[in-house]
């Protein structure tokens, strides 16, 4: 059986002294004993999440989705095809996890990520765009039968979002620039909207849903400079993904 993951930095296993071997996709794939890709990538987004899986369907036999921040977005360069993972708590520098893979300085992306959190970004928005994501893969998982795991590597704000109708506007009245713009009937059909996507999700299939994160365990387990759990969290994760997937199998 081949394997498949895909997440961020806390899949890639950043800040590790060796991510190939102590990131918490090859200690899974160790104790499952099969071949595996880790295709996860620093800074990857959701987007580029179902992008790269998608591409990967038909070469692997079970499929392992650590969410990101609904925050990020990917765009390709039209001039050469290159990938880029857009990040607000990057978008001084935006490169960053890339720059040494570029043939010329694309400062252009810098400009573009400023411009747009600026003047763009959207938490509504982009948080219904990540429900859609995870019903549109798990549509997708179950059209081509496989198998899948998935888990949050973040909570993004579920516990704000997904407040009881009485409770939905003060809860998630900061989160919106535009919040004054809206009257109580507006909010509220957000909140059905939000409602009916998340009772269209297989929360089954993943690990914990709106109760446990990866990052949760940067409390309990020793973290880089970078906020990256190390070598002890990466087990942590490894053990809860190994336990989830042997009582669904």
């Amino acid at each position: 059986m081949k394997l498949y993951f895909n997440g961020c930095s806390f899949t890639y296993g950043d800040e590790l002294k060796n991510s190939e071997q102590s990131a918490w996709p090859t200690l899974v794939a160790d104790h499952l004993k099969c071949n595996f890709l880790n295709d996860a990538v620093s800074g990857g987004a959701n987007d580029r999440i179902m992008y790269k899986t998608i591409q990967n369907i038909n070469d692997y036999d079970y499929f392992f989705i650590a969410w990101t921040a609904y925050t990020r977005f990917t765009e390709y360069n039209p001039i050469d095809n290159f990938e880029i993972n857009f990040n607000p708590n990057l978008n001084l520098d935006p490169l960053r996890h890339y720059s040494h893979d570029l043939k010329i300085n694309y400062s252009k992306y810098k400009d573009y990520g400023q411009m747009y959190y600026a003047n763009w970004y959207n938490d509504l928005y982009e948080f219904k765009k990540w429900l859609q994501q995870i019903i549109l893969l798990q549509s997708f998982f179950k059209k081509c039968n496989k198998p899948y795991l998935m888990l949050n590597t973040i909570n993004n704000n579920l516990s704000l979002w997904l407040q009881t109708r009485d409770k939905f506007i003060n809860s998630i009245k900061h989160l919106l620039p535009f919040f004054d713009y809206l009257n109580d009937d507006q909010l509220l059909n957000e909140h059905d909207q939000i409602q009916q996507l998340v009772s269209m999700i297989d929360t089954s299939t993943f690990i914990k849903w709106n109760t446990w994160t990866i990052i949760n365990l940067s409390s309990s387990y020793t973290c880089g400079p970078g906020g990256h759990i190390l070598e002890d969290g990466h087990r942590a994760v490894a053990n809860q993904v190994i336990e989830c997937y042997n009582r669904i199998i």
